[in-house]
């Protein structure tokens, strides 16, 4: 039969014109929707089975648009014969008169069905005669449950997601290979079809539960349904239940069961709306296949779904399906329109729209949030309704007192909500890029999952009763590459019915519900990364362990070094090579369970000479000879002693670092640590010495997250934060000096050095060089309290280096001094002998005679 009828709140456009267009399909899948929900509700409801638009067409006034539809039912003939008059009678007054279909408005006089209309008084009058005349009885609709495993389907998280695209395909698959068995089967006759409820996990997730529920129509006169003989006839048909099309069935998994005969839980719908204020409208979201909407409808339905699943219809609710997005205020808002579906059979209480709104309302802190989205706070309507219009029907039927009683309700106040938070780090799931930007895919499905994780966890927790969810708000790198840290915020109502929130419980129950701090879902935990309201339970405190470093000496003869500024990129990449290559050793050896991590200190020219340093958990079992046999062992091959295969080692020597004796042990009650570094890629500018510029804001807030490093560190268990005091100029360069404090919450065992400080500051930052994704570090610049050994060192080498020159400039003078020596001697020789021409000396009898002294 034909439905006609005029929306007048929909002006017509040529996009409706076009079968194809993405206006076209949207608003005939919202209108698809209203019908199924509007006729399922009438006396045909038993015989309906679809509408389907078959166009849209302009009306009188250009607001207006025409609606043309086709709808089919099942004819029997025990059924009574369809009456269009009584159907017309029963659609006017499930539209208000026909007025309201939905978020639609409806022109009164527009309605016709099988192309005749119904307005006359005397056709109204006839029509209402013939409903209220007894009708035959029509047949029902009968339901029964069929169960059964899958072996050779892995269940993952996707099957779970109703709207997932794994779960979407899986579902049609197997209502293909079902609706065939069951149409051969003895109520092959009588059979609708059957839908896929749910799929469950089996076997520890190595096997997928099916539940589906089928339904055929149920003569009274006539019952045909046998749950033995449709199992017999399921079985044979599988083989004994063992195959179904591709998928291989466990023999024992099938159950086929009735339920109630007399009045299955029906479907219902109503529609829910709301406007988005931060979600500009783009002309993606017109098109229901853009990767924009997409992605958008997954996060509002996973919204809306968390929100009706904790109302009054929670356990009826079945989903909810956006039926399209609208442009709000000229694009700067967006509009979002959905279905929403539960149960209503008779333990479902009458639908109550004023109550879900204001539940509704309640958890969207007064319709001004949605998660990560800002809410229009008059934009929310239940069933094409707003609250204030429900409000004044009742006080139009039952008068003031009862609509200011129902005012008062709403505004009796409820449980208030606390926080708490929790970390921890996941170590199979590398951090990328795309986990830093929380519009991100990547980051909307990782949070999905760990959400879902979380919620199982406190749903079986001593807080299950007064938990309302959690919420992961940023994810972060962990020490190692492949590991991720998670920051979550979880709320619960603070009621009577909990005397106090007890952390340390809490804390408990998830480490025995994640065998030790190890397993969560598919993700392995790292063990000692929990943290329930930042803080760790104290029993956890007192095991962090001191290190066993050793120091390592070796020269590589096959490369050479001819740059050793430590700044240089020839430099960073041979002390990352050779750090990845020690680290790679040890990882492989037989210490891999107790060893902790490499860093190189230096390199020095030439063939290049290597000092690094690696870190062991103090066992007995751990000493320097085993240290350098598990070396030798990772070095050594046929041609000498190889670093991976890349560098040829000549000689080596392992020793161990002693504990420093003479160390500056932390003032009483001093908790503080002033961290000085400089940033070579951040160019400084005066603005960054205005505290309130967007530059010094920015940079501010982003150090001080990177800073948050020492929360994986073995610090971790006293860190509480560093706060950058502010931004400098360096002295001939266009780097920028940044001035930090670190806090630290020692416990009374022990106490901080600056030293251990350091070390951890070092080897998250890669030895100085980077600081997060985003800054690289000059090396030689950090100090902590003042303290830098690299400083220290390279002055020694200073001091050494001009020694050095002192030695050549004293043997240069030495040499000048003695060149100087021998010319003034040849001077003097050569005078005394030209001198020497200027005598006479004659030699007489007496002896030598002067004659120039003669002075006669």
């Amino acid at each position: 039969f034909t439905v006609n009828f005029t929306i007048t709140n929909l002006p017509y456009s040529n996009s409706l014109r076009n079968p194809h267009s993405a206006k076209f399909s949207a608003t005939a899948r919202v209108l698809t929707a209203m019908l199924d929900r509007l006729f399922k509700k009438t006396s045909i409801q038993s015989m309906y089975t679809g509408c389907k638009t078959m166009a849209f067409r302009p009306a009188q006034k250009p607001e207006d648009t025409g609606v043309d539809a086709t709808c089919t039912y099942n004819t029997d003939s025990a059924a009574s014969q369809f009456d269009k008059a009584i159907l017309y009678h029963e659609v006017s007054n499930k539209t208000n008169g026909i007025t309201k279909l939905g978020i639609y408005s409806l022109d009164q006089e527009s309605l016709y069905i099988n192309g005749k209309d119904f307005f006359s008084c005397c056709d109204k009058f006839c029509a209402f005669l013939t409903a209220t005349s007894p009708a035959p009885p029509l047949s029902r609709e009968g339901h029964f449950t069929v169960n059964f495993t899958m072996t050779n389907l892995l269940y993952t998280p996707a099957l779970g997601n109703p709207n997932s695209k794994k779960s979407i395909a899986t579902n049609k698959t197997l209502t293909y290979l079902v609706d065939p068995l069951l149409q051969k089967s003895s109520i092959g006759p009588d059979y609708i079809g059957c839908k896929v409820t749910a799929f469950r996990p089996k076997k520890g997730r190595d096997d997928t539960g099916v539940d589906a529920i089928c339904s055929y129509r149920d003569q009274p006169s006539d019952p045909k349904f046998n749950r033995v003989t449709v199992y017999h006839e399921l079985s044979n048909m599988t083989n004994g239940i063992t195959k179904l099309g591709h998928y291989s069935l466990s023999s024992q998994s099938l159950y086929v069961d009735a339920t109630t005969q007399s009045s299955g839980p029906k479907t219902d719908q109503f529609t829910l709306n709301l406007t988005v204020t931060n979600l500009r409208f783009t002309t993606d979201l017109e098109t229901p296949n853009s990767a924009k909407f997409k992605s958008t409808e997954k996060i509002m339905q996973y919204y809306i779904d968390s929100l009706l699943q904790k109302s009054s219809i929670g356990p009826y609710f079945t989903g909810c399906k956006v039926a399209g997005f609208r442009s709000e205020r000229n694009r700067e808002s967006t509009g979002v329109d959905t279905i929403c579906s539960y149960e209503n059979g008779f333990q479902v209480s009458k639908f109550d729209q004023a109550k879900i709104y204001q539940e509704l309302s309640s958890m969207t802190n007064g319709i001004t949030k949605l998660g990560i989205y800002n809410l229009d706070n008059k934009s929310l309507y239940v069933n094409g309704m707003y609250l204030i219009v429900s409000f004044l029907q009742s006080l139009e039927q039952i008068g003031t007192t009862l609509c200011l009683k129902a005012l008062t309700v709403t505004t009796t106040p409820g449980p208030t909500s606390k926080h708490f938070t929790l970390n921890f780090t996941l170590t199979n799931l590398q951090h990328t890029a795309d986990l830093d930007v929380p519009s991100s895919q990547k980051f909307i499905s990782t949070e999905r999952v760990i959400n879902y994780y979380i919620d199982q966890l406190f749903k079986q927790s001593s807080i299950s009763s007064v938990y309302t969810g959690c919420k992961v708000m940023r994810f972060r790198s962990g020490r190692e590459r492949y590991h991720t840290g998670i920051d979550a915020i979880c709320s619960y109502r603070n009621n009577i019915s909990l005397a106090r929130f007890d952390r340390e419980k809490v804390y408990d129950e998830l480490s025995s519900m994640t065998n030790g701090v190890t397993k969560l879902g598919h993700y392995s935990l790292e063990k000692n990364s929990l943290y329930v309201n930042a803080i760790i339970r104290k029993p956890v405190l007192t095991e962090a362990p001191a290190k066993l470093g050793y120091r390592f000496s070796f020269r590589i003869v096959n490369e050479n070094l001819t740059n050793p500024d430590s700044q240089s990129p020839e430099y960073q990449a041979a002390v990352e090579s050779i750090t990845n290559k020690m680290n790679q050793l040890y990882r492989q050896s037989e210490l891999r369970n107790q060893f902790l991590n490499c860093s190189v200190t230096r390199l020095r020219s030439g063939s290049i000479v290597v000092d690094c340093k690696c870190f062991f958990q103090p066992e007995p079992s751990i000493n320097r000879a085993v240290v350098e046999r598990a070396f030798q062992d990772g070095t050594s091959n046929t041609t000498g002693l190889w670093l991976g295969s890349s560098y040829q080692l000549q000689g080596f020597s392992v020793d161990k670092i002693e504990a420093p004796t003479h160390k500056t042990p932390l003032e009483s009650g001093k908790e503080n640590f002033r961290l000085n570094f400089r940033i070579s890629n951040l160019a400084y500018s005066p603005e960054l010495q205005d505290s309130r510029s967007q530059m010094y804001q920015v940079n501010k807030e982003k150090i001080e997250k990177e800073l948050d490093l020492f929360r994986t560190s073995s610090l971790r268990n006293y860190f509480a934060g560093c706060t950058v005091e502010s931004f400098g100029p360096v002295r001939g360069r266009t780097y920028t000096n940044v001035a930090s404090i670190c806090k630290f919450i020692p416990d009374s065992s022990r106490t901080l050095q600056k030293e251990e400080v350091y070390e951890e500051l070092k080897h998250f930052t890669h030895g100085f060089t980077k600081l997060g994704p985003s800054y690289e570090l000059e090396e030689q610049s950090v100090a902590v309290e003042g303290y830098s050994p690299i400083k220290t060192d390279e002055q020694e080498f200073e001091r050494s280096r001009l020694q050095f020159w002192a030695i050549i400039l004293i043997c240069i003078f030495t040499l000048l001094g003695f060149i100087l020596l021998l010319l003034l001697c040849f001077l003097i020789i050569s005078c005394l002998r030209r001198k020497s021409h200027l005598y006479q000396v004659q030699q007489g009898m007496y002896g030598v005679y002067f004659p120039h002294l003669n002075t006669r």
